[in-house]
This record gives structure tokens, C-alpha cells and sequence, in this order.
């Protein structure tokens, strides 16, 4: 019901500290959880990116194409062939079937020693076993070149840069052009 120009005017006085709308929400879910808990036990689970499952049901396994999923498919596909991504920065996914279970885990844990203070879970592997966006780029072009997706638009071959120029040229070449065509 706002105006726009009044949302941009006092979003930054909004996030204050947090670096963007996603994580701010976040927090203040965490808070009115916190505030309005009562006297109930509670825990909560913060994963990263949750992606397709290590073990359960089986390995790969995924029921949507949301985040990186659907990137991914985009990538096997050969529609998406560029990227725009920070090769060093820590590419912080966890396996849909490991969050499942600390949620259980923590669920059974909150249950049965019913501790006084809320418990908050950070499901992450970046500081343990970092994973950075150039190695699954390169992770991701191999595993589909050796297992190519079945009605591929066309040979996948994504670039990924953190250059802005960079990007709008393989956008215009890749996927500009041949639209065009």
C-alpha cells in the first residue's frame, strides 16, 4: 500500500545492519518467534542453500527446480550460458536429506530434554568443507558433459564471471543472438 519511492526511502533505514531484505526477514522471524514462544520449547534450523539429497532417497534427488536446482537444469539444458557469480565466494549448499535430519534430530533434542533457552541450529558446510562457486561451475559442466539431461536445448557450456561486461557479452552471444536467429 506504499508509494515505491517511499519503500526505497526507508528501506536502508529498515535493514539497517543486514545486507538485504531475505536476511532481514529472517531475523525478524527469529525474533517474534523468540518474543511470543512462551513457554514452549522451541529450536530453530537455519540452513544455507539447500540442494538436491546426498544419500536419501537416493543421491541427486530433488522435487522442484527452485534456486540453484532450477540453475542447474538450466545449465544441463544448454539454455542458460551465462552466469554472473563470484568464482571465490563459498558456494554454502547443504544436502536436502542432512537438513531434513537435523531437523529431526533437533526436534527429538528439543522434545525430549526440553531445554530453558531457544536453540538455533546453523546447517551450513562453508566454514567446515568450503565449496567455492568456481569448482561447482566446473563440477557442474563436467558431471553434465559425462551425463547429459535428455532433450537438451542445446551442449551445455555456461560461463560463469563476476565481470558485468563480461556477462552482457556472453548474454548478447548466447543467448541474445540465437533468440534473434
Amino acid at each position: 500500500w506504499l508509494d515505491e519511492s517511499i519503500i526505497q526511502d526507508i528501506t536502508p533505514k529498515l535493514l539497517g545492519e543486514w545486507p538485504n531484505t531475505y536476511t532481514y526477514t529472517k531475523a525478524l522471524s527469529e525474533y517474534l518467534i523468540q518474543q511470543e514462544k512462551g513457554n514452549l520449547n522451541i529450536a530453530i534450523i537455519r540452513p544455507s542453500i539447500v540442494g538436491a539429497s546426498w544419500h536419501e532417497p537416493f543421491p541427486g534427488w530433488i522435487d522442484n527446480f527452485n534456486g540453484t536446482s532450477g540453475i542447474f537444469i538450466a545449465v544441463g539444458k544448454g539454455i542458460l550460458r551465462t552466469v554472473i557469480a563470484n568464482n571465490e565466494a563459498v558456494a554454502d549448499m547443504i544436502p536436502v536429506d542432512v537438513a531434513i535430519n537435523l531437523t529431526l534430530a533437533a526436534g527429538w533434542y528439543t522434545a525430549v530434554h526440553r531445554p530453558k533457552n531457544l536453540l538455533v541450529y546453523n546447517c551450513t558446510t562453508g566454514g567446515i568443507n568450503p565449496f567455492f562457486w568456481g569448482e561447482m561451475g566446473q563440477y557442474v559442466m563436467s558431471t553434465f558433459k559425462r551425463n547429459p539431461l535428455e532433450q537438451a536445448f542445446r551442449t551445455p557450456n555456461a560461463h560463469m564471471t563476476s565481470s558485468y561486461l563480461i556477462n552482457q557479452y556472453w548474454i548478447t552471444v548466447s543467448h541474445k543472438a540465437p533468440a534473434i536467429l
